[in-house]
């Protein structure tokens, strides 16, 4: 039998780079063709799938319908597996080559993407890694929206239609300025802070988690500063304005400021937060994305071995 389908990849190629420019004369200089070409393309896919995929507005250029945001989502993975299986059989399935989009979240990148790239382009040297930063919805949202093939997080939240595979484990500690009462202890129970001024990391979801912590151990928040930056609030706290819990631990104490911090363990039960690799669960993992994972996880690995990491 042989299957004949109402629509081209041309097609859908043309329906991508619209649905990115948001601008059909855009998307005509983009793809190097005449705008009428592009119109005529759009409009023959919608009459093929029997639905609108953009809004047109004169002055505003377009809006992706519901329908739209659907066939771009399942477009993005047909054009993925496409290249990845191009790709594969270039390599003679040997070797791992092309482009992969990363999602990542911003406080992890500077602490695991560096060595992540590193050892990449070292094993393999044909594998580009392209980079999206943000927050974990943002990261969610570039899963979602197809945008990104794999996303780095933290594992915080269950986000439907996607799955995550735990890669590593990050357990929190207390940071306070090297002036503290504290700050030579190694180890501190959180009552002992109860009373002092917080600096909050504040970033969706993980900032639930942060005062989780401290609600488990009888602690009302005593919320002074907050920051989305995970730099400005090691600076926060090295310059003596509060106490505060992160996760990743830079192999320096000094902050922008040129004050420093010292980093106390928590004597209280705690939550670790897990690191993750994420992608959609319809999505089939290509051969980019399992180098991506093993690689994320022989850098954690070799981290919680490395001497001084939670102690």
């Amino acid at each position: 039998m042989v299957h004949r389908f109402p629509i081209t990849l041309t097609q859908l190629s043309y329906f991508v780079e619209c649905a990115k420019t948001l601008n059909m004369t855009a998307a005509s200089h983009e793809l190097h063709i005449a705008q009428s070409a592009v119109s005529t393309a759009i409009n023959q896919l919608e009459k093929s799938l029997g639905a609108p995929l953009f809004v047109r507005q004169h002055s505003k250029g377009l809006v992706l319908t519901p329908a739209g945001e659907e066939l771009l989502q399942e477009t993005h993975q047909i054009f993925g597996l496409i290249t990845d299986t191009v790709e594969s059989i270039q390599a003679g399935q040997k070797e791992v080559r092309g482009t992969i989009v990363l999602a990542c979240f911003k406080t992890l990148a500077p602490f695991l993407l560096p060595p992540l790239i590193g050892r990449l382009q070292e094993k393999y040297p044909e594998l580009t890694v392209d980079v999206i930063e943000g927050d974990h919805e943002e990261a969610m949202g570039a899963l979602r929206s197809g945008r990104a093939e794999i996303a780095l997080n933290y594992d915080l939240t269950d986000v439907e239609g996607i799955h995550s595979e735990v890669v590593g484990e990050v357990r929190p500690h207390i940071i306070v300025n090297t002036g503290h009462r504290l700050a030579r202890r190694k180890k501190v129970a959180l009552a002992e802070l109860a009373d002092h001024p917080f600096v909050l990391l504040d970033l969706p979801d993980s900032r639930e988690y942060f005062l989780t912590i401290l609600r488990q151990a009888g602690i009302t928040p005593r919320v002074k500063y907050r920051s989305a930056s995970y730099e400005t609030v090691r600076s926060m706290v090295a310059t003596g304005l509060g106490f505060s819990i992160l996760n990743q631990r830079p192999r320096i104490s000094q902050t922008y400021t040129g004050a420093r911090t010292a980093i106390l363990e928590i004597s209280d039960p705690a939550p670790s937060l897990h690191v993750a690799v994420s992608a959609l669960t319809r999505s089939a993992q290509t051969g980019k994305a399992r180098a991506v994972t093993e690689a994320m996880r022989e850098i954690l690995a070799e981290a919680a071995a490395r001497p001084g990491a939670h102690s």
